[in-house]
């Protein structure tokens, strides 16, 4: 099995060289293609990396069309993709080549990720369905740990995904109608409507995480929006009125809780965070702009 790896980066110049060094630091075995895309920085990033192909996006195109970007150039059996602050803690390629080896059904995998505390990080979540936008991301949270501990089916994050190239040649890559949000459940769930399993790779890594910085609130809006695309387009958001129903009258409870409990508990600031995103949501779903 040939191994290509695969990173981006947008002015995290830093980072991502730690992410390339840990990954040459603990191959053991040949890493056939190794790509950077950066995004058009405007931090200049050096390569002063050997055998490392650096691709320079001559606009800022955003993570899908760039890791898209960084698919094409790369042709090998098994691309690993690591986020630019992401990156492995052990030796890597024997072991992800032997799991693939040994699991000729699985099709995606990720690595087990850890954080900067040095505990085990989320790589993983039961396939999105429709409980997370009636719940909220905080209820279904709930939902989950206590009500899904066995799902029968997982999607893993592109944080640190290996993905195999026949499920690259079937489902095409990633879906660019996404932004960041949601690309990593698509493409999963595309392979599984293909007949391909999804695994976890007994390889620990690291993953900082923490995210593109923005309020949270303009992040909660993006999450519905993406996460209803996605929905709709796997037909797991079935009953669209009832369903729109059921989202908006809870989004209206809470924006009335942030406007009233939340005046004796929050800042000005976190409530009009928060207050700004349920009132928006609710205009979203009135005007079907989601």
């Amino acid at each position: 099995m040939t191994v290509g790896i695969i990173t981006t980066n947008y002015n995290t110049m830093e980072m991502t060289s730690k992410c390339i060094d840990h990954c040459l630091r603990y191959a053991d075995d040949k890493i056939d293609q190794f790509t950077v895309v950066d995004d058009c920085s405007t931090e200049l990033f050096e390569n002063k990396f050997n055998n490392v192909q650096l691709l320079r996006n001559p606009q800022n195109l955003g993570l899908v069309k760039s890791l898209n970007k960084g698919l094409s150039a790369t042709d090998t059996d098994l691309v690993i993709l690591f986020d630019s602050d992401a990156w492995p803690l052990e030796e890597y390629i024997l072991k992800t080549k032997a799991f693939f080896e040994a699991n000729p059904t699985i099709g995606i995998a990720a690595y087990s990720t850890e954080n900067a505390d040095g505990n085990p990080a989320v790589a993983f979540e039961p396939e999105p369905d429709a409980m997370s936008v009636i719940l909220g991301q905080k209820l279904h949270g709930y939902y989950q740990k206590y009500f899904n501990k066995s799902p029968k089916q997982i999607t893993v994050y592109t944080c640190a995904m290996v993905i195999r190239k026949e499920v690259l040649q079937q489902v095409g890559g990633f879906d660019e109608n996404y932004d960041w949000l949601e690309l990593d459940h698509d493409i999963c769930m595309s392979a599984i409507r293909k007949g391909w399993g999804i695994g976890v790779i007994p390889v620990r890594a690291f993953h900082k995480g923490s995210g593109t910085p923005q309020k949270v609130g303009r992040r909660v809006i993006r999450f519905y929006q993406n996460r209803i695309k996605l929905l709709k387009k796997f037909g797991k958001y079935p009953a669209k009125p009832l369903l729109n129903t059921l989202i908006v009258g809870r989004l209206a409870v809470e924006y009335l809780a942030i406007n009233t409990l939340g005046r004796l508990k929050m800042t000005n600031e976190i409530r009009a965070d928060k207050s700004y995103s349920r009132s928006s949501l609710i205009g979203m779903f009135f005007t079907g702009k989601i």
